[in-house]
This record gives C-alpha cells, sequence and structure tokens, in this order.
C-alpha cells in the first residue's frame, strides 16, 4: 500500500511538473499586456505613453499589483499628471503602504483639491495575523540555525510540515492571501510577502525538508483571480516543481572571503552571437512559458533589472539580483567564465 501511494504521488508531481500553466482571465491577459508595455515605456524614458499605458491597464483590472500602482505613481509624477499620481498614492495608502512623513506635502502640494472616496478593500487582520505566526514558525529553526541546516533538519522538517499544511488549509478556507485583504505591512519593499517564503520553503529539492504540499494548484487559481503577480508566480511554481521555467538571465554579484561584494553580472547569452542552438531552444521554450502566465521574455526581463540597478524608485520584478559567496578567488572565477561584467557591456 506504501509503496502505491509513493507511485500515486510522483505520478501527481510529474503531471503538475509537466502542465503549462496559463492565464485564461482576458481581462487579466489584457492588463499583464499593458503593464509589460508600460514598463518598456519606462525604461527607454518615453514616461507620457507609460503613464498613459497604466490609465488603460487599470481600467481592464479593479485591482492593481503594488508594485504598479508604485510605479504608475512615480511616472505620473514624473509627466506633472498629479491627479493620477494621487489617486495611485491614495491606493497604497489603502493597501498599507508607509510614506515619508514629507512625502505628501512635498509632491502634492494642494491635495484637498482631489476628490478621492474612502478606501474599498478592508484587511482581514486576523488572517493576517495567522499569516504572520506561521511566518515565524517558518524562520525559527532556519534563524537558530545560522545556516547550517543540516544540523536541525528534523526540526526544520517539522516546522514547514506545520507551516506548509496550515497554509494549505487556510488558503482552501478563506482563499489565497493578496495585497487587498491583508495589506502590505507584511511585504518587503519588492511588496515579496511573508507568507510567500513558506511556499518557497516547499520547493520541490529541498534538501533538507521533504515537500509536504506542492501549491501549484493554488497559485495557478490564484494567478487568474488576480490574487498573485505572475513573476512572484512563475518563481514558485519552478520552486515547487524543481523547473527552470520561467526565469534564464539572472544578475549575480559575489563575495569572496567575506570581503567586498562584486556586482553585477549577466549570462554572455545575452548577447545573441553568443548563443548555442540548445541554448537558443531553451530560451525560446521559457518565452513560451512565461507568455503563457503574463510576463514578457526574459531578454526584456534583464533589461528591466538592468535599469533597475540605477533607478530604485521602479519595481519589476520581486528578485532583482542573486548572490553567492565563496572561499577562494579562483572558484569565484571559474564561475563568472560564461559571465559579462555588466559596466563593460552595453545592453
Amino acid at each position: 500500500m506504501k509503496n502505491i501511494l509513493v507511485f500515486l504521488s510522483i505520478i501527481v508531481h510529474l503531471t503538475i511538473s509537466a502542465q503549462d500553466f496559463e492565464i485564461k482571465n482576458q481581462y487579466l491577459i489584457k492588463y499583464c499586456e499593458l503593464i509589460n508595455e508600460a514598463e518598456n515605456k519606462i525604461i527607454i524614458n518615453d514616461l507620457v505613453s507609460a503613464n498613459n499605458l497604466y490609465k488603460e491597464a487599470f481600467k481592464e483590472f479593479r485591482y492593481p499589483y503594488a508594485k504598479d500602482l508604485q510605479n504608475s505613481m512615480n511616472v505620473a509624477l514624473r509627466v506633472k499628471d498629479f491627479e493620477n499620481a494621487y489617486y495611485d498614492y491614495h491606493s497604497l495608502k489603502c493597501l498599507g503602504k508607509e510614506f515619508d512623513i514629507n512625502f505628501l506635502s512635498k509632491d502634492f502640494k494642494n491635495n484637498e483639491k482631489y476628490k478621492i472616496k474612502s478606501c474599498e478593500n478592508k484587511v482581514d487582520l486576523q488572517y493576517k495575523k495567522t499569516l504572520d505566526s506561521l511566518y515565524e514558525i517558518d524562520q525559527y529553526y532556519r534563524k537558530l540555525s545560522g545556516g547550517n541546516y543540516e544540523a536541525y533538519k528534523k526540526d526544520l522538517t517539522k516546522s514547514d510540515s506545520i507551516t506548509s499544511t496550515n497554509l494549505l488549509r487556510l488558503i482552501q478556507k478563506k482563499g489565497f492571501p493578496n495585497e487587498y485583504n491583508i495589506g502590505l505591512a507584511s511585504a518587503d519593499n519588492m511588496f515579496y510577502q511573508k507568507f510567500y517564503y513558506i511556499i518557497w520553503h516547499q520547493l520541490a529539492n529541498n534538501h533538507y525538508s521533504s515537500q509536504k504540499v506542492n501549491f501549484s494548484k493554488e497559485i495557478l487559481r490564484a494567478l487568474n483571480e488576480g490574487k498573485i503577480r505572475p513573476d512572484i508566480a512563475g518563481q514558485l511554481f519552478d520552486l515547487n516543481n524543481g523547473t527552470k521555467d520561467y526565469s534564464f538571465f539572472k544578475i549575480y554579484q559575489f563575495i569572496v572571503n567575506n570581503e567586498k561584494t562584486d556586482c553585477c553580472y549577466i549570462s554572455e547569452a545575452i548577447l545573441p552571437e553568443k548563443r548555442a542552438a540548445e541554448v537558443n531552444t531553451k530560451i525560446k521554450e521559457i518565452n513560451r512559458k512565461r507568455k503563457l502566465i503574463g510576463l514578457t521574455s526574459t531578454e526584456e526581463e534583464a533589461r528591466k533589472n538592468i535599469f533597475f540597478l540605477s533607478n530604485k524608485d521602479y519595481i519589476f520584478t520581486s528578485i532583482t539580483i542573486e548572490g553567492f559567496q565563496f572561499k577562494n578567488n579562483n572558484d569565484a572565477e571559474l564561475f563568472k567564465k560564461y559571465l559579462i561584467k555588466l559596466n563593460d557591456t552595453t545592453h
């Protein structure tokens, strides 16, 4: 009986891993297309067009993601569309985003003239509190271990089982948590929610704590309901299924012997002439899958991430830079062999 259950679990995992995840909500598809276009306009400094595209996108979808509201607000401020910027500011405040104390008086000198409705969303404080408690359990042994996860393998297995199964029950009972029902107070400056880490730690190839829950079905449903950003959904799909279907061009930084950080590098395959045939095939397949969940191409994502390095006011993806630590410089140089340092070339 045990062997049958193991076999069935493997079949379920392979079925989930092999399938194409896809947004089928036509309004969200249009919204994502407009947002991707607006972001492309930002990186070429065509802010008037970006401002118009954000307005059009927000007509397609009533609950825009916080990153899009923030980008729209910053664009509108730069083109002096203060009414639109204030609307975005108010929407972010309703979600619980904190601003510098002088932000309102500095950027909106006559804000009393803008007619704004009261906040329509209501934060479920009890739901948020429960999720934060699960996150604390998730982090407890990871912090205690000081990075030596092997020594706390049994504890991590137990705590990850508790957090993941309880999160699944909560999602099934109350729906997928999102910015409009738990707010932004538990999110970082890239609007990455704490509870995402519980899903992250259910990665398919976790060496310290075996996967108890594959959240792909819940993520896909949330994606089609507009409750999770496509870039975060793609990252969590990959982690939960042990795939690399949604990302290729990453920006890397290195630290050798805890000394100065060496940043920033990207795969030389960003240059088409440096790509082998199999790399081209892989990139085409990644871009096909990215498009299905509302993402731009991995090349365009790379350009946005490079732009972000010197333009921190804008947010395009949740994870822009991946870091590696090495004990000696030779290992670091070996890793860099097929990378390009970004200030050594133009993109």
